[in-house]
C-alpha cells in the first residue's frame, strides 16, 4: 500500500529508490501470474526506500502491486518482519469492511496473496495493491493553509478511531495472532519485551570497530516508572473490556492522503501490529506534541549523524507551540477528537461505556512512547552496526537520536508526577 505523493513529496517508506536487492524475476512472476487474477508479466521493479518493500508495474499496467518482503538473514528479534501477520490483519480488515457501512471502514489495501515458499525470492512475502495519493513527512503540514492542516489532523484522529473502535471478535483472528488483552495486558507485555529488547540491542556490537550499541540514556532510572506505571493503566482499562486493533506505528507519513482532499485513504507499514491498548496508536500519533522544538545545539548533534531526512522527520517536536504559531490544534483539541470518534465507534457496535477527558493514563502513555521511540531508533542503528540494516540510510553511530528520546521521555515522566495525577 505505500504510494508515492503526485507532488513529489512522499514517506519514508513510500520514496523510490534504486533496487538495492534484486528479486528472481524468473521465480517470482510465474507466481503472481498463477495466484492473482489477471497478473500477467513481464514488469518492472523498483524498491522503496526505507523497507524490504517493491513496486510491480506491468509493462502494460491497468494496476500496480506493492510487494513486501520479509528480510533475508538472522533478526534480532524472532518477531520482527512477520509479513505473515501483517497479511492476516490485513485480509481481516479487508473482510470487516464489506460489513459495515462506509463512515465505519478503515482504509487499507487489497491484498492478494501471501507466498511462505523462500524458494520463491528467498523469503516469505505478500503482495497487495498499490494506493497513490499524499503523503506528508512534515507533521506541520506547512504546504497546506490551516483549514487543509486542521481538516488533514481530524481525518487522521478519525481514521485512527474506526481502527481503534473495532470490537476484536469481530475480525476472527486467530489465537497465534496476539493474545487478548484481557489475557495478557497489552502495556505489561510490551513494556517487559521491549526493554529486553533493548537490553539485548544495546550489546550488538559493530562489525568493524567492536563496541557496543550501548543503552538509551535513563534506561535504568526509567525502568520502574515504565513497569509500574503499566500495571496502573491496566487496571485503569480493565472495565473497557477487550481491547482493539493496536497499528502499532500509527503516524502522520504513514497514512496516505487523497490526491486532492484532506482525508486519509489508506494506512501503511503494518509491521507491529497487535491487539492491545487504543492509547497506544494515539500517543504515537500525537508524539510530536510531547517534546518541544529542538534547540540549534541539540539539532547540531544530531544531524552530524544523521543520513538523510529518515531521521530528521521524527524530531520536529511541537510542544508549547500555539496553534497560531503552527496552524495545527493542540494536542488537547487532538485528545477530544479521539474521544468522541472513539464513543461514536463504541455506538456504532453497541458496547458499553466510553472515553472521557482528560483520558486516564494519558501522561504514562506520552512518556512510554517517547522511550519506545528510542527503542526503535536504537534497533536501527543495532541493525546497521551487524550490517543487517534494510533502510539505505540507517546508520550505526546515531546514539544522539535514541539518547534524546530518552531524555525526553524522563522529562515527561516530570511533569507528570509534578502535576500529581496518579502518577500517569
Amino acid at each position: 500500500m505505500v504510494s508515492s505523493s503526485d507532488s513529489g513529496k512522499s514517506s519514508s517508506g513510500g520514496e523510490l529508490s534504486s533496487v538495492r536487492s534484486s528479486l528472481p524475476l524468473d521465480k517470482l512472476v510465474p507466481y503472481l501470474e498463477k495466484n492473482i487474477d489477471g497478473f500477467k508479466g513481464p514488469i518492472q521493479v523498483k524498491q522503496f526506500k526505507s523497507n524490504p518493500t517493491y513496486l510491480l508495474t506491468p509493462n502494460s499496467p491497468s494496476q500496480s502491486f506493492v510487494l513486501r518482503r520479509a528480510p533475508s538473514g538472522p533478526l534480532l528479534s524472532p518477531t520482527a518482519h512477520r509479513v505473515d501477520r501483517e497479511y492476516l490483519i490485513l485480509s481481516a480488515l479487508n473482510r470487516y469492511n464489506q460489513g459495515v457501512s462506509p463512515e465505519h471502514a478503515v482504509p487499507i489495501p487489497k491484498v492478494y496473496c501471501l507466498c511462505e515458499d523462500k524458494d520463491v525470492v528467498g523469503a516469505a512475502f505478500y503482495v497487495m495493491e498499490y494506493i497513490r495519493g499524499r503523503v506528508f513527512t512534515d507533521v506541520r503540514l506547512q504546504e497546506l493553509d490551516k483549514q487543509d492542516r486542521w481538516a488533514c489532523w481530524q481525518s487522521a484522529i478519525k481514521t485512527l478511531t474506526k481502527l481503534s473502535a473495532i470490537p476484536i471478535s469481530s475480525l476472527n483472528l486467530p489465537p497465534s495472532f496476539a493474545p487478548l488483552p484481557t489475557a495478557k495486558p497489552y502495556f505489561p507485555r510490551q513494556v517487559g519485551s521491549l526493554l529486553k529488547v533493548s537490553y539485548a540491542q544495546s550489546k550488538a556490537k559493530n562489525k568493524e570497530t567492536s563496541e557496543e550499541v550501548g543503552p538509551i540514556w535513563g534506561t535504568d532510572e526509567l525502568k520502574n516508572w515504565f513497569t509500574e506505571g503499566a500495571k496502573k493503566v491496566t487496571e485503569l482499562e480493565q472495565e473497557r473490556g477487550e481491547g482493539g486493533v493496536v497499528h502499532g506505528d500509527y503516524k502522520l507519513d504513514n497514512l496516505i492522503f487523497h490526491p486532492t482532499e484532506s482525508k486519509v485513504i489508506g494506512i501503511l507499514d503494518w509491521e507491529l501490529c497487535t491487539l492491545g491498548s487504543p492509547l497506544a496508536d494515539l500517543g504515537n500519533l500525537l508524539l510530536p506534541f510531547s517534546f518541544a522544538p529542538i534547540s540549534p545545539e541539540n539539532l547540531k548533534k544530531i544531524r552530524n549523524t544523521s543520513k538523510g531526512n529518515d531521521d530528521m522527520t521524527l524530531l520536529l517536536g511541537l510542544k508549547g507551540l500555539s496553534s497560531q504559531e503552527t496552524g495545527l490544534p493542540q494536542r488537547e483539541e487532538l485528545e477530544r477528537w479521539w474521544v468522541e470518534g472513539m464513543n461514536d465507534g463504541l455506538r456504532y457496535h453497541h458496547i458499553q461505556g466510553g472515553w472521557e477527558i482528560p483520558i486516564p493514563g494519558m501522561g504514562w502513555v506520552r512518556s512510554w512512547i517517547l522511550f519506545r521511540l528510542a527503542i526503535i531508533a536504537q534497533g536501527i542503528a543495532a541493525r546497521a552496526a551487524l550490517g543487517q540494516a534494510s533502510s539505505a540510510d540507517a546508520r550505526a553511530d546515531s546514539r544522539p537520536v535514541f539518547d534524546f528520546f530518552g531524555k525526553m521521555a524522563w522529562e515527561v515522566k516530570k511533569e507528570v508526577e509534578k502535576e500529581g495525577k496518579a502518577k500517569l
